[in-house]
């Protein structure tokens, strides 16, 4: 490929763009207010030109470059991050605001508030499946989620201050395809709940059993949060960096 540069009668300088592919050539005239001018060559003969609008020779140029295109798979609802590298699969997805009963030791408590949560798997991809590797959570805030949403520590238990849930003796699925992680959080949330983890979860001055009692039956309330410090963007890039 080799850009000619000729003067035209005018005076003014014309840019002319030399592609030589099998033999063939085709030479581009771009000038000043016209479409670009594309002519064909077989062994130094023009057997054809014609005028080309910029759309149409800009696709051209980029399919000449063999681009490849990187497709997702299907995702779960509410993903916001899907990361592939050559051993390890990322995908983050959020859970909105909701209530639902919680197992704690031997007591069961109904209607417990849960806030919007953002879940993190990190899978390895094997010959027919996926397996989960790890799983994160965080908690957010209400309102519209972006790169600069910061992110909180789950405020109940069962999550370490690296965002890692504890499943205890819960079994993790394994998994076909990438939207059934949509599933997955059930097996967290109908987990066994003890006290693990529990002390630097929130910011509400109460232990676990006083808190699902005084929020039971209500919304979340957001000042219990506590926050990470990180945005949500420097939260997943600090997850996906790790080995």
């Amino acid at each position: 490929m080799s850009l000619i540069l000729t003067d035209n009668k005018a005076g003014t300088v014309e840019h002319s763009l030399s592609i030589s592919e099998e033999g063939n050539e085709y030479v581009i005239r771009l000038r000043d207010h016209s479409l670009p001018l594309v002519a064909e060559f077989q062994n130094g003969i023009k057997v054809g030109e014609g005028f080309y609008t910029n759309e149409d020779l800009a696709e051209a140029l980029l399919h000449a470059q063999n681009l490849s295109v990187f497709k997702t798979p299907i995702l779960p609802r509410g993903c916001i991050s899907y990361l592939e590298s050559t051993f390890k699969t990322y995908c983050f997805f959020e859970v909105p605001s909701h209530r639902r009963t919680v197992f704690y030791h031997d007591a069961v408590i109904d209607d417990v508030p849960f806030p919007n949560l953002i879940f993190g798997y990190e899978l390895r991809s094997r010959t027919d499946r996926f397996e989960i590797c790890k799983v994160f959570v965080g908690a957010l805030e209400k309102g519209l989620t972006n790169e600069e949403s910061e992110v909180y520590f789950y405020p109940y238990t069962n999550v370490d201050r690296t965002y890692e849930v504890c499943l205890g003796s819960s079994q993790l699925p394994q998994i076909t395809r990438i939207s059934q992680l949509s599933t997955v959080p059930e097996v967290f949330f109908n987990s066994q709940n003890s006290d693990c983890y529990y002390g630097h979860a929130n910011g509400s001055g109460l232990t676990y059993r006083e808190l699902l009692e005084k929020v039971k039956g209500k919304e979340f309330l957001d000042n219990y949060l506590k926050t990470t410090g990180l945005t949500l963007a420097d939260w997943i890039s600090g997850l996906t960096s790790l080995s």
